[in-house]
């Protein structure tokens, strides 16, 4: 199990992005049925705001590429008050967003590790161990 962040999966659906054949490795990974990807709810409200805000995409395109990836069979975690209150404690001591904290939280209860696309992210909390670059 792996739990990866949505500047990874957005890279699925944009092309000539750095990054973007090592994003669809983890695609593959999962689609094959040898790696099963971890996220929490937050997900979908990430990436619906990306292609919604901040794409060229039309709004076709844009929502034909939501749909496409509401249906890949990824294992979704609502958070609980404990989820929450552990994140808080993240993001404030790593001084990053609730956002990114709770892809945090959620590879440190599953025990697994945390891929992400975005430098600036990974730098504040690379010491934490389990955290990967894409």
């Amino acid at each position: 199990m792996i739990v990866l962040d949505a500047s990874v999966i957005l890279k699925w659906i944009f092309r000539d992005e750095d990054g973007e054949e090592k994003a669809k490795l983890y695609r593959e990974s999962h689609v094959s049925g040898k790696e099963i990807i971890a996220v929490p709810d937050l997900l979908f409200f990430e990436i619906a705001n990306v292609l919604a805000t901040k794409t060229r995409l039309s709004q076709k395109d844009a929502t034909e590429a939501f749909s496409l990836l509401w249906h890949f069979d990824f294992e979704l975690f609502n958070f609980g008050l404990e989820e929450f209150l552990h994140a808080i404690v993240l993001s404030r001591r790593h001084k990053i967003t609730l956002y990114d904290a709770s892809y945090i939280e959620l590879a440190q209860r599953l025990k697994c590790r945390f891929v992400t696309a975005d430098r600036k992210f990974h730098e504040k909390i690379r010491s934490l161990g389990g955290v990967l670059l894409l």
